[in-house]
């Protein structure tokens, strides 16, 4: 132990100030249900296309929510966030460039 107390490169955290305590879960529990009904409320009031939106609005907080408090990313640095926008930027680019193949299948239900 005496090699690594001597050592610069290793950084040993100090509990009282590096602690961040722990958020409210059950706030946090009940905004996610909050959220959830919202989103299945929200399909039967509004138009088709702006419950969409709202629905993957109220998923994006859901998933923010998720990922700050129960996952402990709220502290990471920001290399963590850039990897995580860079990700979701490919997710959205695939569906974009999937979807013009997807909407492009005619169905057809009557048979020649």
């Amino acid at each position: 132990m005496e090699n690594v107390q001597n050592n610069d490169n290793v950084v040993i955290p100090d509990m009282e100030h590096d602690y961040h305590g722990h958020p409210s879960y059950g706030k946090i529990l009940i905004r996610l249900f909050i959220l959830l009904s919202v989103s299945l409320v929200v399909g039967f009031i509004f138009s088709p296309m702006l419950a969409v939106i709202l629905i993957f609005a109220t998923a994006i907080w859901k998933t923010s929510l998720v990922m700050k408090n129960f996952m402990h990313l709220k502290y990471e640095p920001l290399l963590i966030w850039i990897l995580i926008a860079s990700v979701l930027f490919i997710l959205v680019a695939f569906f974009f460039g999937i979807y013009p193949d997807i909407c492009a299948i005619h169905r057809e239900v009557i048979p020649r």
